[in-house]
């Protein structure tokens, strides 16, 4: 016995966005999103990034250390044409995972936005206690204070 479906298989537009038309709207782009520039310009790829354990140790040690309510960080000059970031949020600043999570993302969107405006330094960043309490806009502005900073002394 062979069974045949009752209807035709749909394509795989929800799967795969370009497969099907789209219906006119306000919302539809000119430029492909793969070639604006912003996209490429603003991205955080693993180059720049602290990976090693080494690495996180060395600027630890040898970095200057500048700090506020929020956030701990340490910088040290790197060989590289730009700058690269390391996070250090434990579980005992931030609490649950949730928490550690969204300090993560803020200073990562925050380094994102202003790495090309730092000089070619390794950055690590720790947070404080009272971090986790923060709102996101405190957060925001304790960062772009610490990326002055840097932006002056380096």
């Amino acid at each position: 016995m062979v069974f045949a479906p009752a209807w035709p298989r749909k394509a795989a537009a929800w799967y795969w966005p370009d497969a099907a038309p789209r219906a006119a709207s306000a919302s539809v782009r000119s430029v492909p999103l793969k070639q604006t520039p912003t996209k490429a310009k603003l991205g955080f790829e693993p180059g720049k990034r602290l990976h090693l354990p080494a690495e996180f140790r060395a600027v630890r040690q040898s970095g200057r250390r500048i700090a506020d309510a929020y956030f701990s960080l340490s910088v040290v000059v790197n060989g590289e044409t730009h700058p690269r970031l390391g996070l250090a949020i434990s579980t005992r600043a931030a609490g649950s995972s949730v928490a550690r999570n969204r300090l993560k993302r803020t200073v990562r969107e925050s380094f994102r936005l202003n790495q090309y405006a730092l000089p070619p330094v390794d950055v690590t960043v720790a947070a404080r206690d009272a971090a986790a309490r923060a709102t996101a806009a405190d957060l925001r502005e304790s960062l772009d204070k610490h990326w002055k900073v840097i932006r002056q002394r380096w």
